[in-house]
């Protein structure tokens, strides 16, 4: 089985019982720390890589990841910085919003002296979101990981996951992370990110697109909620239908997608005994690694949180 490393936060949600109910429940979560959870879960080897804190809630955050199958041997513990922790509003759809307490916190220390102890010959993913680019020291530590990756030619996967709330200077957005797309393999954006990131170019979705292609990016995912899946690579594009459901909470659908497409697509370069890059090519696995990522994906839709709401292998075949 090939072995993902997702790199970034985990920090604690505080999700609320409903749309309508005020009382707020803590619960682990974080974008990479949620593909970690899932891409285990799903029965795939699995790491985390990031701060964590000595406090109660980064103890908890530690001991849910090892509960679920994560391997944390490259995560940082961080004394005297708190647990990064974000309150989420659900609206009657079970969309989300989010308000983010983040300043200073422990997910914001992973050097690159912590890089440098990753043994990626052990890795043949590594995945990543943009809330590691917010600042400037982080941004150059999530450069340098990318570059080791790279130079060891791991897979790299990038899930844009855009939270402008947490940038202090938005005229930083663009640049930092067209810098992190020159470096990915896989690309997964949201359709209201890649029009974000259109715009700024102004450009089309279509001619963005195109762009990223010009870039190096090898394959590009853009979700679009209850709608088809648009996929494209330099040989072929994709639309692809999702199944349909009424969502309870829409928190985690996206890492559930993202990991359960690059587990996916793990599995057939073990039965195939294929390069994971080559696969990328191959229109018929990519389309059938995309179609279990949105069964995935809505599975997680249906139940509440994010670790507990990730699907499992078992889950799956019922």
């Amino acid at each position: 089985m090939l072995s993902l490393l997702s790199y970034g936060e985990v920090l604690v949600d505080f999700l609320p019982s409903s749309a309508y109910n005020p009382s707020y429940t803590p619960l682990a979560g974080g974008a990479p720390a949620n593909v970690a959870v899932a891409y285990a879960k799903l029965g795939g080897n699995s790491y985390f890589a990031g701060g964590i804190s000595s406090d109660d809630f980064g103890t908890m955050l530690m001991q849910q990841l090892q509960d679920q199958g994560v391997n944390t041997s490259y995560v940082n513990t961080v004394e005297n910085a708190n647990t990064a922790i974000v309150l989420v509003t659900l609206d009657a759809s079970g969309e989300r919003a989010f308000n983010f307490y983040r300043n200073d916190t422990a997910d914001m220390y992973y050097e690159k002296s912590q890089v440098d102890k990753i043994n990626w010959q052990d890795i043949a993913v590594f995945h990543y979101c943009s809330n590691t680019l917010t600042n400037e020291q982080n941004h150059d530590n999530t450069l340098y990981a990318l570059k080791r990756a790279k130079s060891n030619k791991v897979l790299i996967s990038f899930d844009v996951n855009l939270r402008q709330q947490l940038w202090a200077d938005l005229s930083l957005l663009p640049a930092r992370v067209e810098a992190c797309l020159n470096e990915s393999d896989i690309v997964k954006l949201s359709k209201d990110e890649a029009s974000y990131l259109a715009a700024i170019k102004n450009v089309d979705i279509p001619g963005y697109v195109s762009y990223l292609l010009t870039l190096g990016v090898k394959l590009i995912v853009i979700t679009d909620g209850p709608n088809e899946v648009q996929v494209t690579c330099a040989s072929y594009s994709l639309m692809i239908a999702v199944p349909k459901i009424t969502a309870l909470d829409t928190t985690a659908a996206g890492d559930s997608f993202i990991a359960s497409f690059l587990f996916a697509l793990s599995q057939d370069a073990d039965i195939n005994q294929a390069c994971l890059f080559d696969l990328l090519e191959n229109q018929t696995l990519v389309s059938s690694a995309v179609l279990f990522a949105s069964k995935c994906g809505a599975l997680t839709c249906q139940k509440m949180g994010a670790f507990a709401a990730l699907p499992s292998i078992k889950a799956l075949a019922l």
